[in-house]
C-alpha cells in the first residue's frame, strides 16, 4: 500500500513536471537519453525523505539496470550505497543492497522470470529468494560450498 502510496506521488511529479514547463512530454530518441532523464528523477528520489519514493526509487534502478544492462548507473549506485550504509531504516537498507547486487552483475538477474516479472510488491522478495538460493547456496559444478 506504501508503494503504491509513493507511486503515485512519483507519477503526479512528474506530471507536474511537464505540466508547468509548459512544454509536451520528452520524446527520446535513443536508450542513452531515456537513461539519462530517468537517472536524474532517480537521484531526487533516492535523496528524499518520503520512504515509499525511496523504495521505489531503489527498485526502479534496479529494474533499469536489468532492462539496460549497458546504462551507466553508477551515480545511482553511489547514492544507493549512502542509503545502504546510512538509512535509519533497516527495512530500506537490505532493499538498497539487493538492488546494488542486481546494478553490478545484472546479468545474474536478467534471466530470472520471478524476478523480471515480479509487481513491485514482490521484486525484492523475487531478487533475496533469487540471491539465498544461488549466491548463498552449494556451487555443484565448482565443488565450492559458501556459508
Amino acid at each position: 500500500m506504501k508503494t503504491r502510496i509513493a507511486m503515485m506521488t512519483a507519477i503526479v511529479i512528474i506530471t507536474m513536471q511537464f505540466t508547468f514547463a509548459g512544454e509536451p512530454a520528452k520524446r527520446f530518441t535513443t536508450e542513452d537519453q531515456k537513461v539519462a532523464f530517468a537517472t536524474k528523477n532517480l537521484l531526487i528520489g533516492l535523496r528524499s525523505t518520503n520512504l515509499g519514493v525511496i523504495e521505489s526509487a531503489i527498485r526502479v534502478t534496479a529494474q533499469m539496470k536489468m532492462r539496460y544492462v549497458a546504462a551507466d548507473v553508477s551515480k545511482l549506485v553511489k547514492e544507493m550505497n549512502t542509503v545502504w550504509q546510512k538509512h535509519p531504516s533497516g527495512t530500506i537498507r537490505y532493499k538498497a543492497y539487493i538492488a546494488m547486487s542486481i546494478c553490478e552483475n545484472p546479468e545474474w538477474y536478467a534471466n530470472e522470470n520471478s524476478i523480471v516479472t515480479a509487481n513491485e510488491e514482490n521484486f525484492f522478495q523475487a531478487a533475496s529468494v533469487h540471491m539465498q538460493k544461488h549466491l548463498l547456496s552449494v556451487n555443484v559444478e565448482s565443488g565450492i560450498v559458501s556459508k
